[in-house]
């Protein structure tokens, strides 16, 4: 017998029972035996189903839940447990050794660091079924491979072992079929069915697990082809298109399109011989911008002024060439009336001293060509400016106002003003402007 009958007559003395019968208390050792044998088998099942081998306190606790037997208080404990043993005058008993702890060293002893505070962030784990690339979500597999065709893989079968693919189907085959179209015709040297192509992307309702693919196809389209202004105008059309479709959902994807438009705008060279009409691609680059921020400014409160900046520094940077000019120029001025009046104006007389030196220095027919349309650029803004004083009289063409107009934005730019049809307004404009940005009265 594993649990002897003096155990039993040993509690049954110490809760007021003495001279217990011997035949009573094997009959009682017999039975907790017995249940001993039954807790420990349902702990070894608890023990099994953990995927363990070594039995816990926590499979006994367990175990005696399951038979409706208050579980065992005092030793549930993550530390290995060790018993001693001693020797009494009637029998060998066994303890567990309980650690002293040293409270003079426990005091002693420096406090712990500060725990961080928990912080809360929010971040798009995907949009209508697709992660969005944010340095929060893990980062795709193969990335540097093109999305969709990444999406067309199919298993592979090598030595009769079939090689199912990382990468998760996450577009139909039509939708598949559908892009692979869409994109061939666009590069189709038929005008009819390239624009038969962006209508369809353009009015199309079933195309919203495209978007991020065409975002991803117009940026390594102006990436390989900053050399082929069909590329680069097909680009632009794409970007457009997918703006206009009311089906779609393209607010997550403006941080990725955005890079794409501002290359269009400021790169230095767009085409292979400066003859061809660069120019413009930056108008509409400049004009999609434009309606960005008007579309997106009220959600993304810094988008405008973060484009501003941007474009800003390379109007102001004198390394950079006349082509990037003259896209920032036109991006500000696109950008609306204030940003003219804060960020172009001011600078007009200063730039036109560096224009005109550069264009003195240098016998260029290229560059002649670049300062003339830089020129213009800076005229139209000063056009934009007409817009809110309609109130305001016309100046003359002689005189002190053509002497005013020369000290705010310089002795050849005023000369092309006064050259316009709407010169004398265009001026009226230019000099209110420069008042109200001095804190003067516009109509004295």
């Amino acid at each position: 017998m594993i649990y002897p009958h003096s155990t039993i007559r040993n509690i049954a003395e110490s809760i007021g029972v003495p001279k217990l019968k011997d035949g009573i208390a094997t009959a009682m050792a017999q039975d907790v035996e017995y249940r001993l044998h039954e807790i420990i088998a349902e702990a070894m099942k608890f023990m099994r189903h953990s995927k363990r081998t070594k039995l816990t306190v926590a499979d006994i606790n367990s175990a005696l839940r399951v038979r409706n037997v208050e579980p065992i208080y005092g030793f549930e404990t993550g530390r290995q447990i060790k018993f001693q043993k001693t020797a009494t005058a009637l029998e060998e008993i066994y303890y567990v050794d309980d650690e002293l702890i040293d409270l003079d060293r426990l005091m002693e002893e420096p406090l712990p660091c500060v725990p961080l505070e928990v912080v809360y962030t929010a971040h798009w784990l995907a949009v209508e079924g697709v992660q969005p690339r944010i340095q929060q979500n893990p980062a795709p597999i193969d990335d540097e491979e093109p999305a969709a065709k990444k999406a067309t893989k199919a298993p592979q079968k090598q030595d009769g072992v079939e090689t199912i693919p990382l990468v998760k189907h996450v577009l139909s085959k039509e939708l598949q079929l559908y892009f692979e179209c869409i994109t061939e015709s666009l590069v189709s040297p038929d005008p009819l069915v390239k624009s038969t192509a962006l209508e369809s992307i353009s009015i199309d309702a079933g195309i919203h697990q495209l978007v991020t693919y065409f975002v991803q196809y117009i940026a390594v389209t102006v990436k390989n082809n900053l050399s082929n202004l069909d590329a680069l105008h097909t680009a632009m059309s794409v970007a457009k298109a997918l703006r206009r479709n009311s089906n779609l959902f393209v607010e997550p994807y403006m941080h990725q399109l955005i890079p794409s438009l501002l290359t269009c705008l400021v790169s230095k060279r767009l085409c292979e011989h400066y003859t061809e009409d660069h120019w413009s691609l930056r108008n509409d680059a400049a004009e999609q911008i434009a309606e960005i921020c008007q579309q997106f400014g009220q959600a993304y409160h810094t988008l405008q002024a973060r484009i501003a900046r941007t474009l800003l520094r390379a109007f102001l940077d004198p390394t950079k060439p006349l082509t990037t000019h003259y896209g920032a120029i036109v991006g500000l001025t696109k950008l609306g009336v204030s940003i003219t009046k804060v960020l172009v104006l001011p600078n007009v007389k200063t730039y036109m001293t560096l224009l005109d030196a550069e264009m003195e220095k240098h016998d260029n027919q290229q560059l002649v060509n670049d300062g003339a349309h830089c020129q213009t650029a800076l005229i139209n803004a000063m056009r934009a400016l007409t817009k809110d004083y309609d109130d305001i009289e016309p100046v003359g063409l002689t005189g002190p106002q053509r002497h005013r107009l020369a000290e705010v934005v310089g002795a050849t730019l005023a000369g092309l003003v006064f050259a316009e049809a709407d010169g004398g307004k265009i001026a009226a404009a230019v000099l209110a402007a420069s008042k109200e940005a001095k804190g003067q009265d516009v109509h004295s």
